[in-house]
């Protein structure tokens, strides 16, 4: 069973647990002598759930947390991603069984298997819960849909950099092949592109069409981004997490919200929706139209926060900020946690 560590119930917005600690008990004045180490071994650890987003400090209130809620691993024990914020500024206390592991293992993560990373997830989220449904909804599969202003072949040069400064390459790391493709208007007459000297240049001009690129994780592991123009100033650049389990699944949401972070100024909105339990297409009608579609809830939805469009009331979905954009989380309950 994984061990928890730093769920404290000011971290829990909607209906926090009563019996959880509270993190200003856990706050001291002064640093253990091996922080920075450990804060460098927490921040190496496995990411296995993403959100996007940031929640407040809640102690000062004057500083927001990027990624708050994501949950990260060493294969023992479990801890959002702001811990590592508290431990840095309020040196707040940890237990000793954890602090003896890092210390035991020289302050280095041990490599945590798929196979232990997806124990992990179904632990905590349960066996199904970010598969698509037993119907096959359409546009099973899972997705993760940017849409971004103004991507000239420059920007797009950027973006294909921090996509693989995040971990994600363009060619095989292997064979070093590209595998690249173009559709016509409706998906129709799908075409291998064979000879791509300027792919920024091509992606940035996807036609009346889509561009499709495979983005390597691993030399097993890929996702597929397909990009097409929805007007003259918007690019819907929608990466496709069908097929990968669990584990790399998380892995490759995680480097691409680190790939979308240095373009946030940029993003119109975005939709993660894991298990695809809604269609792709329809979401565009909230970022061209601001109307919010009539499909199932995905994990994460972000909008331009001067736009003004809500999705409908509910109580299991939190709201953050990421700078100009709002984000609409489906809330996680699992009362175990704390």
């Amino acid at each position: 069973m994984i061990k928890r560590i730093g769920f404290y119930r000011e971290f829990e917005s909607q209906d926090p647990d009563a019996s959880a600690p509270s993190i200003h008990d856990a706050v001291r004045p002064h640093a253990l002598y091996d922080e920075s180490r450990i804060l460098e071994y927490m921040s190496s650890g496995v990411e296995i759930f993403s959100t996007m987003g940031a929640d407040r400090d809640v102690i000062a209130s004057d500083e927001w947390i990027p990624g708050a809620g994501s949950l990260v691993t060493d294969g023992t024990w479990l801890w959002p991603v702001e811990l590592q914020h508290y431990v840095h500024r309020y040196h707040v206390e940890l237990p000793e069984d954890f602090l003896t592991d890092v210390r035991g293992s020289h302050y280095t993560v041990p490599v945590v298997s798929s196979v232990r990373a997806g124990e992990i997830v179904r632990e905590v989220f349960g066996p199904s819960a970010f598969r698509a449904d037993e119907n096959g909804a359409q546009g099973a599969g899972g997705f993760f849909a940017w849409y971004l202003s103004d991507l000239n072949a420059q920007s797009w040069g950027r973006l294909l950099g921090a996509l693989k400064s995040a971990g994600l390459n363009t060619r095989h790391r292997l064979t070093g092949d590209m595998v690249l493709s173009r559709t016509d208007v409706g998906g129709e007459c799908l075409r291998p592109v064979e000879n791509a000297p300027d792919l920024a240049a091509l992606l940035a001009d996807p036609g009346d069409g889509e561009v499709a690129l495979h983005l390597w994780f691993a030399s097993d592991t890929y996702t597929v981004v397909r990009v097409r123009r929805l007007d003259g100033a918007t690019t819907a650049v929608v990466h496709d997490l069908a097929g990968l389990m669990e584990p790399e699944r998380e892995q490759v949401v995680a480097a691409l919200v680190r790939a979308l972070h240095p373009f946030r100024d940029d993003c119109q909105g975005f939709v993660l929706d894991r298990a695809g339990r809604s269609s792709r297409g329809t979401w565009d009608t909230l970022i061209l139209d601001h109307a919010w579609p009539s499909e199932p809830f995905p994990d994460s939805v972000a909008v331009d926060a001067n736009r003004g469009a809500q999705p409908p009331a509910s109580d299991i979905v939190t709201c953050t900020a990421y700078g100009h954009l709002t984000v609409f989380n489906k809330s996680r309950t699992d009362d175990s946690r704390a």
